[in-house]
């Protein structure tokens, strides 16, 4: 799912909203989410998971199609964790 579909749904069950206004209204969620995210915050949904920063150390990484190592800086990596409510409609529907 993308963001396209997330506001197409949006509109189907709210109907008497205008789609331009969903638009922005979802752009703005994701805007407001990655800077949050950018500036070391964390961000938890309830029921759906936790999204948060993790630090990499530098070192050496390996490239899996040609096999060659390559170092690489240290860097910030976006971390999710599944909340207990996914996780459990996860394994449900995956059984």
């Amino acid at each position: 799912m993308n963001r396209s579909d997330i506001i197409k749904k949006i509109s189907e069950l709210y109907p008497k909203l205008n789609r331009k206004e969903i638009e922005v209204i979802v752009k703005e969620l994701f805007s407001s989410m990655a800077s949050s995210i950018a500036t070391g915050k964390r961000i938890e949904i309830r029921g759906f998971g936790c999204f948060s920063l993790k630090h990499r150390a530098a070192g050496k990484v390996r490239n899996p199609r040609h096999g060659v190592a390559v170092e690489s800086g240290e860097r910030h990596v976006v971390y999710f964790r599944a909340g207990k409510e996914l996780r459990e409609r996860v394994d449900v529907v995956n059984k």
